[in-house]
């Protein structure tokens, strides 16, 4: 069903019989309808969205509703019947599985959200202590692209000095951020081993959406799901 320039995929295996992808603008201008169904063909299982709102909520999920989740950034479950997805844009799409395959999470992470807590949230109140995690950060805004006013640095530096290290000054009031840079900083707290795409959606307009670059209010899709083992 999925040709080489629909979706992009981690370049590691997140975790046992667990596969992720993002459908690319391509596929999803040009191969699907209005429903959402053609998510479950290419899992073959249900999907369960999200309402997205920039936070930091992460819900634990066990069963599949037909309705997003509501004022959601966050979805996790140990679940086989069912598949998570994320719509993101510019920011980034964050799919997390544990190595053994037995469970799996998948985040919406702006720099809202980033700064708020959420890779955080997922470290403390989800992830299991003695357990290894594998990480994708999906395609986002590349620093280059990426520019932010005095309100962005101050709510990363100020409780965080370190952060500082993911801002290139361009003056007195702007900056160049790092989202992604950010992200794997955090997560390099908690025991997870990271792989992150280079891509980046304000530059690359055939494969991506971006808010930032035309305004646009499409949304790339990426999925998480369990396999059932044979």
């Amino acid at each position: 069903m999925l040709q080489a320039h629909d979706y992009v995929e981690p370049d590691l295996n997140l975790g046992k019989n667990v596969s992720c992808l993002m459908l690319t603008k391509e596929f999803l201008e040009n191969k699907t309808s209005g429903s959402t169904n053609f998510l479950s063909k290419i899992t073959g299982k249900p999907i369960q969205l999200m309402e997205q709102v920039h936070g930091v909520n992460i819900k634990t999920v066990s069963s599949c509703l037909s309705e997003p989740l509501e004022k959601t950034d966050g979805m996790f479950t140990k679940s086989k019947d069912f598949g998570l997805a994320v719509k993101t844009a510019d920011c980034i799409p964050l799919a997390l599985s544990a190595e053994d395959g037995s469970e799996i999470a998948l985040l919406h992470v702006g720099w809202k959200g980033l700064c708020g807590g959420i890779i955080e949230n997922f470290l403390t109140k989800h992830a299991v202590e003695k357990k290894k995690y594998n990480a994708w950060i999906g395609p986002c805004i590349s620093a280059d692209n990426y520019e932010v006013g005095k309100e962005v640095f101050d709510s990363f530096c100020q409780p965080d000095p370190i952060a500082e290290i993911n801002f290139k000054a361009l003056g007195k009031k702007k900056w160049k951020f790092d989202l992604r840079s950010e992200a794997a900083r955090r997560l390099s707290d908690g025991n997870v081993n990271i792989c992150s795409s280079e891509d980046c959606t304000f530059k690359e307009e055939e494969l991506y959406y971006s808010y930032r670059n035309n305004q646009s209010d499409k949304r790339m899709i990426t999925l998480i799901w369990r396999n059932n083992e044979e």
